[in-house]
This record gives C-alpha cells, structure tokens and sequence, in this order.
C-alpha cells in the first residue's frame, strides 16, 4: 500500500473520519436521503455523513490467484479496446479490499445508494440490503454467482429501490425491524456494495449472464463475466446504532414522569410524534420516575420489541406503542 494513503487510513482509524463518499480504488459509494418540502412531493436529495470504521486488505484465494494467471497470459499476448481496459485492471489486482463504515439511519425517509465507476472499464457491482440482493431481490451469496448491476465506465448510477421483478420495485426506506423488506433478520442494518473485475476472456465471449445494467431505461441483459469468484472490492456500511433508543433527550420533573426536552430527527420517538415537552409517566406499565428508569427499562429490550408509553401533553393524555429500533 502507498505510505501516504496508509497513514490516512491509520488516522481515520484512530479518530474516526466523517466523510461524504466512500472511495474505494474501484469505486466510489454515497448514500443519500430525500428531504422533502414544499408542496406535490417537492424535496432534494442529501448526503448523509458516514464515519470510517475499518480498512482490511486481504490475499487472494488460491483459486483466483491462479485465474487470474491465467487471464494474463493471455493479455500479454496484445489487447484491444475493452479487452485492453478489463487487462489493466486484471494486471494491478495483488488482493481484495474491504471497508466499512457506519452512519446514522433516518426512520420514513426515502434513500437511495450512488455508485461511481472510477475506472475506463465496465464494472459488475453487487448491492446488498439488508442481506438481499437490490437486483433481483434474492439473499446474496458474497461470490460472482450473484446477479450484478453492470457499470459502464466512469458512470455514476443512482440505485433508488429494490429491483423485485422485471415489472416491479419497491423504494428503499429506512425502516424499523419489522416493517424492513427483508426478512434476513441477522441482516438487518447494512448495506454492502461488492465490486467485481471484467474478465477479459468475457468481453466478447460470454452471452447474457442475468447482468442488468444501469441506464435509466428497464432493465436490459448484457454480457459481463467476472475474472475473480470472490469480490475485489467490499464496502459496508452500518447503518443500526449500537444500543436500544426511543430518539429522545429527557429530564426529571418535579413531579412524576420525565420530561421530553428534545426529540432526535429519525429517530421512532420523531416518525410517532412525541414532542418537546411531553411528559412520559409510565412505560409498559411501569412507573418512569426518572431517566435512567427508562434506560434501564430499554436496556432489557431487543431491536423489534415494542414498548406502551403513557404520555401527557397539554390536557390530553394518551397511550403510544413505540417500536424499538437498532
């Protein structure tokens, strides 16, 4: 590895980088949220911060290493066009990459993943959510038997939804457990994108592989072989937090209950409507006294467990089901 991208990424380790777009050497990968204002579902797209987690460079399988051998040879023997492009990139792979990240999720809001192809090659890229795969809506295997969206070089592409069939899509949206598209439970709260090499052979020899690619039309078969069977490429991101919480900030009263002195945009406690000012007094029909009852209480629950929380507000008192999201 270059020394100075080392000692970057040794300095994000340690302090936890905030960045905007996650560069791979192969790709470049945003998420975005829709914010929208104004009338007729007017709004913009915006980019959520991630921070850095970890970075790992890992071998290549004894399978692919020897594949790919083989793939050289055969571009020593003088390319052409896309054949020249998919060599090059073949040439400089030693070993697969893998990052992740982690971000904070907004609960309702519509999002979509960015992907730009920062190569002169076509690229196959494989994006999970949630464990299924965006193309095709099947659990991801993690090796090139996966469908793949196809990338043509330099392109960036917006993957808004779950491609369910070839007439049907749903839209992504961060959800809470069991509202989630997937039903991979052990899955929930990650995206992954998982970035494969052209193989040269395959260019001009292989047929239709169930490849789709991206271009703004339906979705259309084409060619794509890949020259690893492993990724060279991994980027994850976490988007669940690592505890229990309702997305509130609280202090005691002077009487019983606690009082809601701030709601977290995203959060369950801001998509149900609790408000600056609230006063919960019981929760799942215990008596909340303090803040740290109600902590105790969240710390015995799992993400998908649901709560009752009595709330008072001016003169009206109500009952609230809360689900409790990662």
């Amino acid at each position: 590895m270059n020394r100075t991208v080392f000692v970057a990424v040794l300095v994000c380790a340690l302090s936890g980088c905030i960045v905007h777009a996650a560069v791979g050497e192969f790709i470049e990968v945003e998420i975005e949220i829709f914010r929208p204002w104004g009338f007729l579902d007017w709004g913009s797209w915006e980019t959520l911060d991630a921070r850095f987690v970890t970075s790992r460079i890992a071998p290549l399988s004894d399978e692919d290493a020897a594949g790919l051998a083989d793939l050289l040879s055969f571009c020593d023997g003088g390319t052409i066009g896309a054949e020249r492009e998919a060599c090059s990139l073949v040439a400089g792979l030693e070993h697969a990459s893998e990052q992740s990240y982690a971000f904070n999720a907004k609960l309702g809001r519509d999002y979509r993943v960015v992907l730009r192809n920062l190569t002169d090659a076509t690229l196959g890229v494989v994006l999970s959510v949630d464990g299924l795969n965006s193309n095709g809506n099947q659990p991801v295997s993690g090796d090139a038997s996966d469908r793949k969206w196809v990338l043509l070089p330099r392109q960036t592409a917006r993957i808004a939804g779950w491609q369910v069939s070839a007439d049907e899509a749903l839209q992504f949206r961060f959800a809470t457990p069991s509202k989630t598209h997937s039903p991979l439970t052990a899955e929930h709260g990650g995206i992954v994108v998982y970035v494969y090499l052209p193989d040269p052979l395959g260019i001009e020899h292989v047929k239709g592989t169930e490849a789709g690619a991206i271009i703004g039309q339906p979705t259309v078969r084409i060619p794509f072989a890949s020259a690893t069977l492993e990724p060279a490429e991994t980027m994850a991101f976490d988007y669940s937090s690592d505890s229990i919480r309702l997305g509130i900030l609280c202090t005691e009263t002077d009487g019983p209950g606690i009082r809601i002195v701030g709601v977290i945009e995203g959060t369950i406690a801001d998509v149900k409507g609790l408000r600056v000012g609230d006063v919960i007094t019981y929760a799942d029909a215990r008596p909340i006294e303090s803040c740290q009852d109600l902590g105790d209480l969240l710390a015995a629950k799992s993400p998908g467990d649901r709560i009752v929380v009595k709330v008072h507000r001016a003169e009206r008192v109500f009952l609230l089901t809360l689900e409790l999201g990662g």
